[in-house]
């Protein structure tokens, strides 16, 4: 039997026409994204400070796309000593080692003024981030949320009216690059806790969103807002007697983390991109590097706000909570909460049941 030989321009255009072929059976989509990755001036706690952004956003944007969609993106480097990767965290790399971000191991790191595509396939539904893998970049504030939806026709074990992201991290004043060599002094020169805990690269620095409940016993004065701040708080806006989704991320350094939401409970059904057999909570644990993803019912009073709350676990905090409002759009949006945050379990008390039984 004679061979066909291809030339490697038909070999290409014929590689070309395979891919379009699988892609428009399978339903799947390239999703191109053009990134610009540099320092510039932001003020993720009301302090102004430089941060690490991509195409002037901080955080990052994020990336929507379905199972079995293949990701592409264009990154380009704009600082001017440093190099950069960017780690798609629980994303699988079957097939693709080279674009998973961790420098010098899988992926070399991306030099100055060089661009590299990232092209990888997300081939699992679920809740993700991405992160600089590059020295303390990811404390710098270089991450951002990957959701991946299930397959056009295909559908969740549990459905929902809305859903909203929640990306939490920890935040220093002191620049990462002096952290870096505070780190790496002999002997170390320990950098201390954070100044702050951010929702969505948003938090409240020397001041408090519910000072008036004074909750956390911090003693902080009160944030004056007019709403426009880039550190104005976070506020989810829902009607009465729906459910949404919460999908919630933690890229902290260092801080673990607690959730509440006052006076709605949650249904847990996804961590780390597996469905969980469903279980209520009051609140839960996330540690750095995890996702979940819960269901709450807006079944409260339609005329009120409600706190969210965030707070240190397992180290003794000299973080203050970070707040965030569920407003109810049947209300003021101004508004805060007439009731105190909820509480969230003390740093060091793991004999407080979460899980509503």
């Amino acid at each position: 039997m004679a061979l066909i030989r291809l030339t490697p321009i038909c070999l290409l255009v014929y590689l070309c026409c395979f891919g379009l072929f699988v892609s428009t059976v399978l339903g799947a989509k390239a999703r191109h994204f053009k990134w610009e990755v540099e320092y510039m001036y932001g003020a993720p706690d009301c302090l102004e400070n430089v941060v690490m952004g991509i195409n002037g956003q901080f955080p990052g944007p994020t990336i929507k796309a379905r199972a079995g969609d293949t990701v592409v993106v264009h990154l380009t480097n704009k600082l001017h000593t440093e190099g950069v990767v960017i780690h798609w965290h629980g994303i699988r790399q079957l097939g693709t080692p080279w674009a998973d971000g961790t420098a010098s191991i899988s992926q070399c790191a991306i030099n100055p003024r060089e661009t590299f595509v990232d092209k990888f396939k997300v081939d699992k539904a679920g809740t993700y981030f991405y992160h600089g893998h590059y020295g303390m970049q990811r404390s710098a504030g270089l991450y951002g949320l990957l959701i991946v939806d299930v397959e056009e026709g295909k559908k969740e074990p549990f459905q929902y009216d809305g859903e909203f992201n929640l990306l939490l991290s920890d935040w220093w004043h002191k620049g990462v690059h002096e952290q870096e060599v505070d780190l790496s002094a002999n002997p170390m020169r320990w950098i201390g806790e954070p100044q702050s805990l951010l929702v969505n690269g948003r938090g409240q620095f020397n001041c408090s969103l519910a000072a008036m409940h004074n909750s956390n016993g911090s003693g902080l004065p009160e944030c004056k807002f007019r709403g426009n701040e880039r550190c104005a708080p976070n506020i989810l806006h829902v009607m009465p007697n729906k459910t949404y989704r919460l999908r919630v991320a933690s890229t902290t350094a260092l801080a673990s983390l607690n959730l509440a939401i006052g006076n709605h409970k949650m249904l847990m059904v996804e961590g780390d991109g597996n469905y969980l057999e469903p279980f209520w909570v009051n609140d839960f644990d996330i540690y750095s590097g995890e996702t979940y993803s819960v269901l709450f019912r807006t079944d409260q009073h339609p005329t009120d706000n409600y706190w969210i709350s965030v707070g240190v676990r397992g180290r003794e905090p000299r973080t203050p909570q970070a707040l965030a409002i569920l407003h109810y759009q049947t209300t003021t949006a101004s508004k805060l909460p007439t009731l105190a945050p909820p509480d969230t379990p003390l740093w060091n008390d793991y004999s407080r049941k979460q899980i509503i039984f």
